[in-house]
């Protein structure tokens, strides 16, 4: 009996002491770091309309990557990853018919964990009536705007997909 016993505590411990040496060949690999270089075009959306009634120099803007931003063939960001901006001019339309303005300008992608400044923006104008007022200016939701990468910055490949069947 205690020959069992003694021997079953042996292959317990033997058992306990693989399992973190299988466990490490295990462990996926570092993540793959790359160089996003300066002036790479970054296309992003607009996440919400911009209108030149409510818009002050300042506010902050919510747009989203619009396709997969790419470092030569590896993809660092997907389409949808948040970026922030601000609005630059804001003017309303006035009385006497001038049109309402607005500006924005583009700050910063959030890429993993880094925040990748981009430079880049877009404005509108609205239309001047001559016997009534200006219109409003806005930059709809949904609105491409282009930007650039502003300064090379390493970030790290954007995680791939668990493939089929694992």
């Amino acid at each position: 009996m205690r020959l069992r016993l003694l021997s079953a505590v042996v292959v317990g411990f033997l058992m306990a002491s693989t399992r973190p040496l299988l466990l490490s060949q295990e462990t996926p690999a570092a993540p793959k770091k790359v160089v996003l270089a300066e002036g790479t075009e970054v296309m992003l959306r607009m996440a919400q309309d911009i209108s030149s009634r409510a818009a002050r120099p300042g506010d902050p803007i919510e747009l989203t990557l619009a396709e997969d931003l790419k470092a030569g063939d590896v993809i660092v960001a997907k389409a949808g990853a948040r970026a922030l901006g601000e609005v630059v001019q804001g003017k309303r339309p006035d009385f006497w018919g001038n049109a309402g303005q607005v500006s924005i300008r583009v700050r910063f992608l959030k890429v993993g964990d880094k925040k990748v400044e981009i430079r880049g923006g877009t404005d509108a104008a609205g239309t001047r009536y001559i016997v009534i007022r200006g219109s409003q200016a806005v930059i709809q939701a949904g609105t491409l705007v282009k930007g650039f990468v502003a300064a090379d910055v390493e970030v790290v490949a954007a995680p791939e997909p668990p493939a089929a069947g694992r």
